[in-house]
């Protein structure tokens, strides 16, 4: 049980430098199924959340802050050892990270997919169309061939991650689940940066290991966190060691990652990649209705008592779409606590503070 436990704790666990055959992606809109079927590990590049210095040469201040802290890493070596990174089109920023990207570093393999907003037929087709181009260009760059088969089998081989964590998330809908919500975030981070068939193994294992066990834990309230991307568990920290428990969370990282499974039925697999790629319920990709009713299914089963929402300071899409989603949870009866800042880190005893009350409130 040692590699288990190294497993569920380790912070540092993910660092480029522990993949070979590595290929770094930023967006949960990214097939890791295309990676593993050109013989490579997908790797999620989530950053430091420290503030950026020698991005800031390449791009503005008043960019994304997950864009600023991924450049920044390119650009100190951080992930030198990828072999390549997948920079999709889901934002002016990352356009301009592409570029940046391969002029501020040594690495030459480093691949465009153009994603479109929304999940109809013709952005289903165009898409296709789009993840038929990288895979060409990953063909070239790293001398293989990309089969039908191999694809079949990476979509076969996600799944099961997605379907184990599944199961280890439905149990958080307990009064008393038998992990944190700081755990489960390192769950599903990690399966996000290592080698399916042993993240499959792990998670496997932990569930027979909590297979009949009682939960454990503090019966404060219940919280649901959602809003930008976040590389590290320490917001889920603050929340649950301030007495209540992160249940669920409508993050890329988190319940987003593992939302639906690929069709592995389908006579084409890059149609059947396209569509479920589309349909993952971002804040980019869902009209906001459709979104919402996403969001107040999840707030139901989870048993949710407050919502907290935290977005990086220029992050447009989810700042935008706050005002609705807050008047939505207010009508039904879910308090919401708003968080604005450029990293977690700079702001962190403000957080806290505000925190602390809101979770008063609730109790």
């Amino acid at each position: 049980m040692e590699a288990l436990k190294d497993f569920l704790v380790k912070k540092k666990q993910g660092s480029p430098l522990d993949i070979e055959r590595g290929v770094g992606y930023l967006s949960v809109h990214v097939p890791e199924e295309i990676i593993i079927g050109a013989g490579k590990v997908p790797f999620r590049i989530l950053g430091s959340g420290k503030p950026a210095k020698l991005a800031n040469a390449y791009l503005p201040k008043t960019f994304d802050p997950h864009v600023l802290d991924s450049l920044e890493g390119a650009l100190d070596g951080s992930y030198k050892s990828l072999e390549g990174v997948i920079v999709a089109n889901v934002s002016d920023a990352h356009r301009r990270l592409y570029d940046a990207w391969r002029l501020g570093t040594d690495s030459a393999k480093v691949f465009f997919l153009d994603v479109p907003k929304g999940a109809d037929s013709l952005r289903v087709k165009s898409f296709r169309l789009a993840l038929s181009s990288l895979m060409r260009d990953m063909e070239r760059a790293f001398g293989v061939q990309i089969s039908k088969e191999a694809l079949r089998d990476a979509i076969r081989l996600c799944n099961e991650t997605r379907s184990l964590l599944r199961k280890l998330s439905d149990m958080r809908k307990d009064k008393t689940p038998p992990f944190t919500g700081e755990r489960f975030f390192e769950m599903v981070k990690w399966s996000q940066t290592h080698d399916k068939r042993t993240v499959n193994d792990m998670l496997k294992e932990y569930l027979e290991e909590l297979d009949g066990l009682e939960g454990s834990g503090t019966d404060g309230p219940r919280i649901m966190l959602m809003g930008s991307l976040m590389g590290s568990p320490e917001l889920i920290y603050l929340i649950e060691k301030l007495g209540a428990r992160v249940v669920c969370e409508d993050l890329c990282v988190g319940m987003q990652y593992f939302s639906s499974l690929v069709d592995e039925d389908s006579n084409e697999p890059l149609d059947a990649l396209a569509n479920r790629y589309l349909a993952i319920p971002t804040a980019r990709m869902v009209d906001t209705e459709s979104r919402w009713n996403y969001l107040l299914r999840m707030a139901e089963d989870f048993r949710v008592d407050g919502v907290v929402y935290f977005t990086l300071k220029f992050d447009d899409i989810y700042l935008f779409e706050y005002p609705h989603i807050r008047n939505k949870f207010q009508k039904a009866g879910h308090p919401v606590l708003f968080i604005e800042a450029e990293n977690f880190w700079t702001s962190l005893g403000q957080i806290e503070t505000r925190v602390q009350a809101f979770i008063e409130m609730l109790a």
